[in-house]
């Protein structure tokens, strides 16, 4: 190699380190890089706390019960595609009547989304227009 091309490379690189701001960039990027996995446990097992907490008529068990009928394999990754269970989610809908904002307040802590998003993604318009009749 040039021994210029080193030197002014070397130059450059003592420059770009030692602005202070580039090295703030740097240790913030390492450390959220570094610390994603337990950020992500902690805020999981908040969530775990906060679902436990939601158990006036056994809104933890609905909220389980409405990802398992729109998910029947239990395989996350293929919630829209393996089909959904609309006699059960009818039959979910009458136990949920009355209590409806706790178990969508457990569903939404249990799995991060909506149930009534999740609701309107697994059932047709009529379907989810009884399922909404008969929660209110």
């Amino acid at each position: 190699m040039n021994p210029k091309l080193v030197q002014a490379a070397t130059v450059g690189t003592k420059k770009v380190f030692s602005n202070k701001y580039v090295l703030i960039a740097l240790i913030a990027i390492i450390g959220v890089w570094f610390f994603k996995g337990r950020i992500k446990r902690m805020m999981k097992n908040y969530r775990a706390k906060q679902f436990d907490k939601n158990e006036t008529i056994n809104a933890n068990q609905l909220a389980q019960q409405y990802r398992s009928a729109s998910n029947p394999s239990g395989v996350s990754w293929m919630i829209d595609f393996d089909g959904t269970d609309e006699d059960l989610i009818e039959k979910l809908a009458f136990q949920t009547k009355g209590g409806f904002n706790v178990v969508a307040d457990a569903y939404r802590q249990k799995f991060d989304e909506t149930l009534t998003d999740r609701m309107r993604a697994e059932l047709d318009t009529d379907e989810f227009k009884n399922w909404h009749n008969i929660i209110t």
